[in-house]
């Protein structure tokens, strides 16, 4: 049985994120100096100009790159925490056993809260309380 959905998207590994900000941090430095080549090939491509806004545009950049990093480490960090049951639980039609891989049975309250973070509450529905109480279960 497994704990992880397989629906998840895979993650990206912390390597390709980080040449993939300073990729787009240089992007970033050059893009005012790129779009005024375009528009304007005659001015020089580093001057004080370019280089003074492109190292500004760089560095909020790169510092909502590093929120953004941060941010993405905190959510796989929650991902790891979530647990989930998938797939068929085989499971005694009598007393609701769990069987688990290696034959062993488990009650079914045991076995969730072992491995997720559901809590039970128990009650009775209406069908097995007037099996189990009968006539008085009908007066209350």
């Amino acid at each position: 049985m497994e704990l992880t959905s397989p629906r998840m998207p895979p993650r990206i590994s912390p390597l390709l994120r980080f040449i993939l900000v300073l990729g787009f941090t240089s992007l970033m430095f050059n893009l005012d100096a790129i779009v005024d080549y375009i528009h304007h090939p005659e001015i020089p491509y580093f001057d004080a100009e370019h280089m003074t806004t492109g190292g500004v545009i760089a560095l909020i950049t790169g510092g909502l790159l590093v929120l953004l990093e941060i941010y993405i480490r905190r959510l796989e960090r929650a991902l790891d925490d979530v647990k989930t049951l998938e797939g068929m639980l085989p499971i005694c039609s009598s007393c609701k056993k769990i069987r688990t891989q290696d034959d062993q049975w488990h009650v079914i309250e045991k076995y969730i809260k072992e491995r997720t973070d559901a809590t039970f509450t128990h009650g009775m529905c209406p069908e097995c309380a007037k099996r189990m109480y009968g006539q008085t279960f009908e007066r209350t």
